[in-house]
């Protein structure tokens, strides 16, 4: 289809008066519409914007593509007047009016220029794939239009708008939509058989389809193949497969994923020099924005691998999960773009029924580290301070924050530090920057020049992919990082840290002593200690094993920079690591320590135990015993007996329980500022109502006569006790002179237990807490046994009263039981002693 018959044309005249009246857009178009060519392609010769255009696409290989498909278009030599610009490869120069970048490198640009002198167009495509990084380059190019370019433009392009509350961050924004036009693809479920794997099933399929031995619907011609799976290992198992069965001289199979080089990708997009049928195995690189030649059939596994953080271990890790229907309906569609076309979906129709609608953003379930960085570096002290799409969870935030601080990237308050801004200047990972910028200054100090260089080769391997299996020991991989791709990049980190080293002389000499010694620097929060049989505890509180034959299961401390989760244990399994000195915490990792006093009640000797501790983490690298327990220690030791066993250790008694819920119903009825008396809230609290006279308890014996009930009475002020004594008593005074005790109950109800001749005289039912709380009497014989609840005595004296009179006048003869009872003096006595006394 020609560019100027795309479905995004036909809103080009709004587009145009819309940039000129307004600095935010919104255009909903479906994949394939155009967006991200023809518009852009379009966009250059608009006078409406005035300054370069920088379009981030989520991807390196869709960024490369499309800035190479639009100067073709253009009629420019790539890197012009079109250029393009990801991690480690860029075409750009003066000229270059439209760049077509990558959201890491939209986020630098941001933040090493704020006001972004000569940008006149920001265009965020593909924003509902939701990535972390495209979330956060569209908060920060919103506060920068907002605080200090009001011309600035920003254009947000989605094929959905479906569940994204892009509307709501962008109010302002003018919404326009395009159908988009595609052809209609048909959709096949071919279920993975039973007991087979769905790798070989894919491949059967392929080949099928290959040989022409699956029929296709009418109308369909067998293009080139596009087949969707999770990874490289997948997909180059399936090529090597399929390799070995078709000729090479008929059919060219290409695979598709982020790692490769440039030129392998450019294969897959373009059509094949030699005129042979094309297989492209792709990732999910190839759901959007790729625009791959002659595709008209479709394969999709179902499956996607995704990387998910795992607060507890403080892991990110890739899993491989089923798909959304919405990456589904993505993938389907690329079979549409040409002519009619067919998806075969390797499972049934009742399990994508049963899929998610949409994929969750990856800032719901993405360790947040590098985000926290980019927040402090703009100067955000939480990330409520930018307007993301969605806030991500906190204990992924507070997990982040803290390993900033630890790091020393960040102060208390989340300030960046020089040292923070010296790591983010590096582009890397904050872990691995703290390490580098570690490392120079330790071998500065040490006048060793080989650490900073060894550093770097650590970089570059933990950086990279494609690792050797060797073992868990990081050290034996040092030799392999010297060359290729990981070789490069340990190169570019000695550039960036200003040294020179002979790399392979460094990996030879490396000690594994100090690769523990900057792993550690890295991964202060995995440190990690032997426990005997059970494995290793790191410094964040997690297991991990080692396999019995590696030697790093002999060491007493490691750090593990890798280690995976293993299902259905609490314990993971290191995969990569480094032996670890524990004399090193009494020099160049001593800034990772700290000390602690602990205390604790020893139930056997029934007496206190008190040491000082020098920890990182959860980790113990030393103790020393306390002679004498400081008050302080005593009394935290105490809370911490009293919160393991629960309040029932306290003894509270039922005046306690009274207690509590009488101050419930205050603050239920009166309102003000009454204290929650809850167990959770008694326990939290333990420290203020308790704390202060546990300090010079030193024995159970003591402990157990600590009258905690009235403790707890008198963390009420004098007023609030007033209050309460008023409105909600623990008596009611009867007219016989009797103090009638007043039970409150978990359902708020007060109840009186009182004689039933003793409330004669009473002719409507007694009210608290200033009229708002009315009293439910049991009235009780002669011989305290329960007649009747009533909270209406009026009705009940003119109802239910006679048919207990009845019954009980012939029980109880020596007592009053008078037929007008609201109107008769109540009584403690018998009919005779009663009658004497008047």
């Amino acid at each position: 289809m020609p560019l100027n018959a795309l479905p995004v044309c036909d809103l080009f005249d709004e587009l145009k008066r819309s940039l000129a009246q307004h600095q935010q857009l919104i255009l909903e178009a479906p994949t394939g519409a155009g967006k991200s060519t023809a518009l852009p392609l379009a966009l250059l010769d608009w006078p409406e914007i005035s300054g370069r255009i920088i379009m981030l696409e989520p991807r390196r290989v869709a960024a490369r593509s499309v800035a190479r498909f639009i100067a073709k278009q253009r009629g420019c030599q790539l890197g012009a007047e079109v250029g393009y610009r990801v991690r480690g490869d860029s075409k750009v120069s003066k000229e270059t009016r439209l760049e077509v970048v990558t959201e890491g490198i939209l986020t630098r640009m941001i933040q090493d220029d704020p006001e972004l002198d000569g940008v006149g167009l920001i265009i965020f495509d593909e924003i509902h794939e939701r990535h972390l990084s495209t979330d956060l380059g569209l908060a920060l190019a919103l506060e920068v239009q907002a605080g200090l370019r009001d011309d600035l433009n920003i254009l947000a392009m989605s094929a959905t708008l479906s569940g994204m509350p892009l509307e709501a961050l962008m109010p302002d924004a003018v919404l326009l939509r395009s159908e988009g036009r595609s052809f209609p693809v048909a959709v096949e479920y071919a279920s993975v058989p039973a007991g087979a794997d769905w790798q070989a099933h894919m491949g059967k399929t392929l080949m099928e389809l290959a040989t022409g031995k699956r029929p296709l619907p009418e109308g369909i011609t067998p293009g080139t193949v596009l087949a969707f799976l999770p990874g490289k290992a997948e997909i180059e198992r399936l090529k090597d497969y399929l390799a070995e069965r078709l000729s090479e001289s008929e059919f060219a199979i290409c695979p598709l994923y982020g790692e490769l080089d440039a030129n392998t990708q450019d294969r897959a997009l373009s059509a094949d020099p030699d005129g042979r049928r094309k297989l492209v195995l792709a990732t999910n690189v190839a759901e959007s924005s790729l625009t791959i030649d002659g595709v008209t059939l479709v394969v999709d596994c179902g499956f996607v691998r995704q990387a998910s953080f795992n607060p507890r271990t403080g892991v990110t890790r890739l899993g491989l999960k089923r798909i959304s229907q919405a990456s589904a309906i993505q993938r389907a569609g690329r079979a549409g773009r040409l002519a009619p076309g067919l998806c075969i979906r390797l499972w049934s129709q009742d399990e994508f029924e049963r899929q998610v609608k949409a994929d969750e953003p990856e800032i719901l379930r993405s360790e947040l580290v590098s985000l926290a960085q980019e927040a402090a570096v703009w100067g955000a002290r939480d990330f409520a301070a930018l307007k993301l799409l969605s806030r991500p969870p906190k204990v992924n935030e507070s997990l982040a924050w803290a390993l900033l601080k630890d790091l020393e990237l960040v102060d208390d308050n989340h300030k960046l530090t020089a040292l923070g801004r010296d790591a983010h200047r590096l582009g890397c990972h904050p872990r691995l920057g703290h390490m580098l910028l570690k490392a120079r200054a330790l071998g500065e100090a040490q006048s060793d020049a080989t650490l900073a260089p060894l550093a770097c080769l650590l970089a570059a391997i933990l950086e990279g992919r494609g690792l050797p299996r060797r073992g868990c020991d990081i050290s034996h991989y040092l030799g392999w990082a010297t060359s290729g791709q990981t070789g490069q990049q340990a190169k570019q980190w000695a550039a960036k840290l200003g040294i020179k080293a002979d790399f392979a002389a460094v990996a030879k000499a490396a000690h594994p002593r100090d690769c523990g010694l900057l792993l550690a620097l890295a991964y202060p929060d995995r440190i990690a200690m032997a426990r005997g049989k059970d494995g290793f505890v790191l410094a964040n509180g997690t297991g991990i094993t080692v396999d019995e034959s590696d030697a790093m299961a002999l060491e007493p401390m490691l750090v593990a920079a890798d280690f995976g989760e293993l299902e259905g244990r609490s314990a993971g399994r290191l995969w990569l690591g480094a032996m670890l000195d524990a004399r090193l915490f009494d020099g160049p990792l001593a800034f990772l320590q700290s000390e602690r006093e602990v205390s604790g009640f020893d139930e056997g000797r029934g007496r206190f135990v008190a040491e000082k501790q020098r920890v990182v983490g959860s980790l113990v690298l030393g103790r020393e015993t306390v002679s004498q327990v400081p008050a302080a220690l005593k009394a935290s030791a105490w809370i911490a007996r009293i919160r393991q066993k629960g309040l029932a250790c306290l003894g509270l008694d039922d005046d306690a329980m009274q207690l509590r819920r009488r101050v419930s119903l205050a603050a239920n009825l009166l309102g003000g500022d009454w204290p929650a008396m809850d167990d959770e809230a008694l326990l939290d609290g333990l420290e203020d109502w308790l704390g202060p006279y546990l300090g010079n308890i030193n024995s159970l014996n003591e402990f157990n006569k600590l009258d905690a009930g009235r403790l707890l009475r008198d963390s009420l002020d004098w007023q609030l006790r007033r209050t309460l004594d008023e409105a909600l008593p623990t008596h009611y005074p009867m007219a016989t002179g009797t103090q009638a005790p007043i039970r409150y109950e978990d359902d708020g109800r007060a109840m009186l237990r009182v004689r039933l001749q003793e409330a004669y005289g009473m002719a409507a039912t007694p009210l608290l807490a200033g009229g708002r709380l009315k009293l439910t009497m049991e009235l009780l014989s002669p011989a305290q046994r329960p007649l009747a609840l009533t909270a209406d005595l009026a009705s009940f004296w003119q109802g239910p009263y006679q048919d207990v009179k009845k019954e009980m006048r012939g029980r109880y003869p020596k007592h009053l039981w008078p037929d007008d009872p609201a109107n008769t003096l109540p009584t403690k006595f018998t009919k005779k002693k009663t009658l004497g006394q008047a």
